[in-house]
């Protein structure tokens, strides 16, 4: 929870008829893919400085694979110096469709006279028929676009004939090795006959304790990655899984009143800790797994957040917790990154945090495979396209 500790989300407007939705409709609701245009669209230009960041680390540690966890639409990755760099590339995330949504949206720009590119096309893409299927190449090298272009109006531009080839690899998978979606899928079941927002919150949290032993890691292969990226993903464990248990204990028992919510706080913060905490501790497994020996992991999260209602900062709930966790698991690195770089003031609409960015490595004799199980490596990806 963000805000100062006494802070109470009062009656959230969570929807009764939601409790009949399981986890994996939760996640890819009918709407989803148009929120997540929009979120493209809003939201690009103000992670611009994510993309730097994350663009430095590319350029200062050339890794041979690339694997950006919490992808969603791409807005804070360099999707576009990334597929330059040569780099394979891996992008996980667990929402359907956002990351071919984010391809979608990313691969043809204008240029300043308002002419279409392909990032795949560009010149110093050695294999573009890895990344789309149709390309088909132009007779001219200087030519912006292959010869299967078809624009689709509107903004931003895209290629109705672009179809995701092998290149990138694009997960559907849970970052946090399994434990936030299981927990998703187990808490309808869990708040079967309760009474009470008390009882609730007891079940969800014997739940978050319970799930703790299920792993399921990515497809992605140990050791085989030399840059990760995890930019902006702990600051989403907050919310989710707990924004779907909430909407489906309130689809039971209502919404509880101001005065039940006062009597509630200490089991709400309770298991939002304890769900963030274990959601990090498994996200911090993750990246040590696929992480090769000499790599290093970007990460970014929020640090400090300004209460909306009150012209103040307020470290952002559980962000302790989770450098702890993260100094357990790696060790800190502050010199390959720009020192202006590493806090940095962030502004969303009339939302403000400071985001902390730095990179991680293993500790000595660390890097290996986690004993959960070893992973093959990842076949060729076989998600259905975002059309135009």
């Amino acid at each position: 929870m963000r805000g100062e500790p006494d802070e109470i989300p009062q009656n959230q407007g969570f929807g009764g008829g939601i409790v009949s939705v399981g986890w994996n409709e939760y996640l890819g609701a009918s709407d989803t893919c148009a929120k997540y245009c929009e979120c493209h669209r809003r939201c690009k230009s103000s992670f611009e400085e994510h993309r730097r960041n994350i663009l430095h680390a590319v350029e200062a540690t050339k890794p041979k694979v690339v694997a950006c966890l919490g992808a969603g639409v791409l807005n804070d990755i360099p999707y576009e110096s990334m597929i330059r760099s040569g780099a394979s590339i891996h992008l996980v995330d667990w929402i359907p469709d956002s990351i071919d949504t984010g391809i979608d949206l990313s691969i043809i720009q204008n240029d300043e006279s308002g002419q279409p590119h392909c990032i795949y096309c560009h010149p110093t893409v050695t294999c573009p028929q890895a990344y789309c299927r149709n390309y088909r190449s132009s007779s001219t090298s200087a030519a912006a676009v292959c010869r299967s272009f078809v624009s689709i109006p509107g903004a931003p531009p895209r290629c109705a004939a672009y179809e995701r080839g092998d290149q990138p690899r694009v997960h559907y998978e849970d970052v946090t090795a399994g434990y936030g979606a299981e927990f998703g899928r187990e808490i309808l079941a869990e708040l079967h006959g309760v009474r009470s927002w008390r009882q609730a919150f007891v079940r969800a949290q014997a739940l978050a304790n319970r799930v703790d032993h299920h792993r399921t890691c990515t497809t992605i292969a140990d050791a085989s990655v030399q840059l990760v990226t995890s930019s902006m993903v702990i600051s989403q464990f907050d919310h989710e899984p707990y924004q779907y248990f909430s909407h489906c204990a309130a689809g039971r028992l209502g919404l509880p009143t101001a005065k039940e919510e006062k009597r509630l706080l200490p089991l709400m913060k309770l298991l939002r800790e304890t769900l963030l905490a274990k959601q990090v501790a498994r996200h911090c497994e993750e990246i040590k797994r696929i992480l090769a020996p000499g790599g290093y992991c970007y990460i970014s999260f929020e640090m400090f957040h300004v209460v909306p209602e009150k012209p103040q900062w307020f470290l952002v709930e559980g962000m302790a917790t989770a450098l702890d966790v993260i100094g357990r698991h790696f060790v800190f690195d502050f010199d390959i990154l720009p020192q202006d770089q590493q806090m940095r003031r962030f502004q969303t609409g009339d939302t403000a945090s400071l985001v902390f960015s730095f990179l991680l490595a293993h500790r000595s004799g660390s890097a290996g495979a986690s004993p959960a199980r070893s992973v093959e490596p990842c076949p060729p990806a076989r998600h259905p396209q975002v059309q135009g």
